[in-house]
């Protein structure tokens, strides 16, 4: 009998150190941290802590997420989505295998949230505004880019012209190059310089033959009537 009582007691003092260690390992991965919420993406965000440095915060569907009211810090249950950048949170969790801090407590004070969502405000009309602006200034460089494209075309088309009419010029010296496309004669009444309407077909149909043809020459030649030789002779 004296022999058994010993040894049921270290069975039990066994047991209870085992449950202290297990215990203190446990406190020893709680972490509380304090900072701004750098960014937020799904159940993943980043808390910049006071020291500066960076910590990724998983949120969880049992993270306890509640606002701070009043001097008794009274606590409002509150939505994940209040949790956005640039709110001032406390974070309780504890590290998981890649150092990240799965949280199961985040506590922020309501005017914390106030002035985060005023920020988000103005900086969402910020980028709304640099948007449009952006958008404008594509549109502005889209039709200066036509311009552009239309004045070089311009410009092309002025130097084919000039080609054109060089070539032209140079034909011109060399009358023996051309040949003759066709020949309208026409009467002018005596004291007369308005053409009868008679002439006008044959005239227009020499004007779309010459229309067709690249660097042709119109050849105009005048003579006197007899009547008007004389009155020239006299005077």
């Amino acid at each position: 009998m004296n022999q058994r009582i010993p040894l049921r007691r270290t069975t039990v003092l066994a047991a209870v150190v085992i449950m202290f260690a297990v215990t203190a390992t446990m406190v020893a991965q709680t972490q509380k941290v304090e900072g701004l919420i750098k960014a937020r993406s799904g159940s993943e965000m980043v808390v910049q802590t006071k020291n500066n440095t960076d910590l990724v915060v998983i949120l969880t569907d049992s993270t306890d997420v509640a606002q701070l009211q009043g001097m008794l810090k009274a606590r409002k249950k509150m939505s994940m989505a209040a949790l956005i950048p640039g709110l001032a949170v406390q974070v309780e969790g504890t590290s998981n295998t890649q150092n990240q801090l799965v949280a199961t407590k985040v506590r922020f004070k309501g005017n914390d949230l106030e002035q985060a969502q005023s920020m988000e405000a103005a900086m969402h009309e910020t980028k709304l505004t640099n948007q449009q602006q952006q958008e404008e200034l594509a549109k502005q460089n889209a039709e200066l880019q036509a311009h552009k494209e239309a004045l070089q075309a311009q410009q092309a088309q002025i130097n084919a012209n000039k080609a054109a009419i060089n070539e032209a010029v140079a034909k011109f010296g060399q009358l023996d190059d051309y040949y003759i496309f066709g020949e309208v004669t026409v009467y002018f009444g005596n004291g007369k310089t308005t053409v009868d309407p008679k002439y006008v077909p044959q005239l227009t149909e020499l004007a779309q033959k010459a229309a067709k043809i690249n660097g042709y020459m119109i050849e105009v030649k005048g003579y006197a009537s007899s009547s008007a030789a004389r009155r020239l002779t006299r005077s």
